[in-house]
């Protein structure tokens, strides 16, 4: 028996090895689809809410809750950190994750309603789930003046995006993983202690899984847990769960495997602000690392991991963007304040002659104010130091200058000296403009870089006093037009250009105020050819913008919205768009009676024009950066979003201008009553 066993395995083993072979043949055509599966990039967007605390009253605190997840992120030393911008202009949770969806966004105020519908997650039988109020969410989009589609990134991700949350919780995050019809292709709720299981399980299935993780001390572990977790071709995104309540937000966000330099600090060309990125900048993201198309909807810009990784600076930064816009119109008035104070005390010392003195004195503080602000910008000192310090310090340059270099050409140290400090540091990326209380806010999401229109409305009446002052005296001349002609192009340039300004309504507002004043300064007077050059001058600012940006590859807003436009429709969106917002803040508040106040000024200043100007004999030079201010002011109230903002600024600096006309010294001596 056992030799013919043998003999049996000798005649089978051929057989047998035959066998094996073709079935390792069959085997292997059928494991290699499964390995390059498991190869496929993979993307998985987790949403950390910090614990419940206690708000805080102070300006500059972003809040227990910031700090709680920031730390929580900086405690990973694998992942590239920065700050997200939830929303544009006023905040909404809700929206914050809608805008993650269609990546891009619009203010708030821009929509009917303004707030999103109320989203409920519903499972569906099958496994997955969909969101009741979705018809509504996708109407108001449609009626906003854009192109806004929620849903969208989900619906771009073959096979849609799985859920995985925590059952019994709010399912906010579940809007992010919702196609254009308000369907999760995946669902999965159920406990906190494994909803990180639950999402890579998922990932092994879809190619993006959105992640709701629990809070404290179990989002932390997770947090852990994802990390430790992570494969090779996987981007990890784990950003703080946009809160509730209606302040602006930065979120802390915190990315693995996404290139670039690895625990290193975020930023998008969005923002073009280190350690800054936007909440649109995720769609993109998601979608370049998963090697799809960007739909032409899609405006944000993929996210980049740059050098370095602070999660301190990143603190400091929040703590100042806080608090730009609450000190920007204290700061104003301590100005004016402490200059009646001085004033009043001069006139008691020196009667007369003080008086003039101040009136100098004042004008050329505010003309030395944007400088200044620059300066406490870096200092970032508390808010009485830092509204002390801008007040005294403008006030001690004013006083400086008018001694230094006499009435009337003083003007002309101050707006240079501004002048060239915003232009150097734009050339830097506007470091320290961002951090001024008269540069945008990123904070609020409408600007990250760049000149923001209250500093576009600044440096335009810069440059008409620098130039008008410096042309004082030598009468109306072909070179006199070409210094404010020239001097409009290359401010223009540099505050529109998208890697320097990036403000296109400024190329509008300088245009205009720097055409006017070249006009007036003609030898033969204002004709009828001048007045088609005034006109043409913006139109033609703007063109020489988009040759500049597509020629230096801007990338700026004005690139992307307007030169890149798919049709006219998006470029009346663009248009009805800001003057909806112009129209919103010119209704605002106390904004109609200032406004109206304003126009009467200049009305009354146009009638007396003649005695304005007596004390420089109606100097031409004088006349003319007069007439661009309230050019410069109409143009920029007409065509920016803000509205009539830009004419009280310009407004106010040619109040300035004459105040300082007025502290001419020869009046101190013998003047005739009624001056």
């Amino acid at each position: 028996m056992l030799v013919r066993s043998r003999s049996a395995a000798r005649l089978l083993a051929p057989v047998v090895a035959c066998a094996a072979l073709a079935l390792l043949a069959s085997v292997a055509p059928a494991q290699a689809p499964v390995t390059a599966l498991a190869e496929q990039p993979r993307v998985l967007l987790a949403f950390l809410p910090a614990p419940p605390v206690p708000p805080t009253d102070a300006d500059e605190d972003p809040g227990p809750a910031f700090r709680w997840t920031l730390d929580a992120l900086d405690a990973q030393p694998l992942l590239a950190l920065g700050l997200s911008s939830a929303t544009q202009g006023t905040y909404d949770r809700e929206q914050a994750f809608l805008d993650i969806t269609q990546g891009t966004r619009v203010s708030l105020k821009s929509y009917r309603p303004t707030t999103p519908p109320p989203l409920a997650l519903r499972p569906v039988p099958g496994g997955t789930g969909r969101l009741a109020g979705w018809p509504a969410v996708r109407a108001r989009a449609d009626r906003a003046p854009a192109e806004l589609r929620p849903g969208l990134l989900a619906q771009s991700v073959p096979g849609g995006a799985g859920y995985a949350g925590i059952a019994g919780r709010p399912q906010g995050a579940a809007i992010v993983a919702a196609d254009r019809s308000g369907r999760l292709a995946e669902l999965s709720l159920g406990a906190p202690g494994d909803v990180v299981d639950r999402a890579r399980r998922l990932l092994a299935r879809r190619s993006l899984v959105v992640a709701g993780l629990p809070a404290g001390t179990a989002g932390r572990a997770a947090l852990d847990l994802l990390v430790a977790r992570h494969r090779p071709g996987e981007l990890l995104i784990v950003m703080q769960a946009p809160p509730g309540g209606t302040d602006a937000q930065l979120l802390p966000v915190g990315t693995l495997g996404l290139g670039g330099t690895p625990a290193g600090r975020l930023t998008s060309q969005t923002t073009h602000t280190d350690g800054v990125v936007a909440g649109i900048d995720i769609a993109p993201t998601v979608l370049r690392h998963l090697g799809l198309a960007e739909p032409g909807a899609v405006k944000g810009r993929p996210i980049t991991a740059g050098p370095g990784r602070d999660a301190a600076q990143l603190r400091t930064l929040t703590e100042r963007l806080r608090v730009v816009l609450p000190r920007r119109l204290p700061a104003l008035w301590t100005l004016v304040g402490t200059w009646v104070a001085l004033l009043l005390a001069a006139m008691l010392a020196a009667d007369r002659r003080g008086m003039r003195w101040g009136l100098r004195v004042g004008p050329l503080a505010v003309m030395w104010l944007p400088s200044v602000l620059l300066l406490t910008a870096a200092l970032a000192p508390g808010r009485t130091a830092e509204l002390l310090l801008a007040s005294t310090l403008a006030l001690a340059l004013g006083a400086l200058t008018d001694r230094v270099a006499g009435w009337p050409r003083a003007p002309t140290i101050p707006a240079f000296a501004g002048l060239a400090a915003y232009a150097l540091d734009l050339a830097f990326g506007s470091p320290l403009i961002i951090r001024s209380l008269l540069g945008p806010n990123p904070l609020f999401g409408a600007r990250f870089y760049g000149i923001g229109n209250e500093l576009e409305a600044t440096l335009a009446a810069l440059l008409l006093i620098a130039v008008g002052t410096l042309l004082y005296g030598r009468g109306r001349s072909r070179g006199a037009v070409a210094a404010f002609a020239g001097g409009g192009v290359a401010l223009a340039l540099v505050v529109g250009a998208g890697r320097l300004g990036a403000d296109v309504g400024g190329v509008i507002t300088i245009g205009a105020g720097a055409a006017v004043a070249a006009a007036l300064m003609l030898p033969g007077g204002l004709t009828r050819r001048a007045a088609v050059l005034v006109i043409a001058a913006p139109i033609a600012g703007l063109a020489l913008l988009a040759v500049v940006d597509l020629a230096t590859g801007g990338d700026s807003h004005f690139t992307r919205t307007v030169l890149r436009a798919d049709g006219s429709g998006d470029l009346w969106d663009v248009v009805s768009r800001r003057y909806e917002l112009a129209g919103r803040q010119a209704i605002r508040g106390f904004m109609p009676a200032v406004t109206v106040i304003a126009l009467l000024g200049i009305a009354v200043a146009i009638r007396r024009r003649e005695r304005l100007l007596e004390p420089v004999r109606g100097d031409p030079a004088w006349r003319a950066l007069l007439g661009g201010l309230v050019a410069a002011g109409i143009a920029g109230a007409l065509f920016n979003d803000s509205g009539p903002v830009l004419l009280l600024f310009e407004a106010f600096f040619a109040g300035s201008a004459v105040l300082y006309l007025r502290g001419d010294p020869r009046l101190a001596e013998d003047a005739p009553s009624g001056r």
